[in-house]
């Protein structure tokens, strides 16, 4: 199974789950102003959110990584991808039950 972690409640599965209903596209980015003090933790943070209001509870195929701006050098951000996601609450229970 591909690596599971759970942040703030929320299921990022790095690789799909053969149950996991697929809502919409989890394609985000924290950038702006004081981003290279960012890090990994901000992402999930700012993409579980992002889940909980939307009444998912975990995101699959999920990616990260930094990316630069060109012009600006200083700009760097956290992106992430996948997509936020519905399991069922045994299957939910289950993953983290194991974590």
């Amino acid at each position: 199974m591909a690596f599971v972690t759970s942040f703030y409640g929320v299921i990022f599965i790095e690789g799909d789950h053969p149950r996991a209903v697929k809502r919409f596209s989890a394609d985000t980015r924290v950038g702006g102003f004081g981003a290279q003090l960012k890090n990994l933790n901000d992402l999930k943070a700012q993409m579980a959110n992002t889940a909980i209001a939307n009444g998912c509870n975990c995101v699959v195929n999920f990616t990260y990584g930094q990316k630069s701006k060109v012009i600006a050098i200083d700009d760097v951000a956290f992106v992430g991808g996948g997509y936020y996601a519905q399991l069922s609450q045994e299957d939910y229970n289950s993953i983290i039950s194991k974590l």
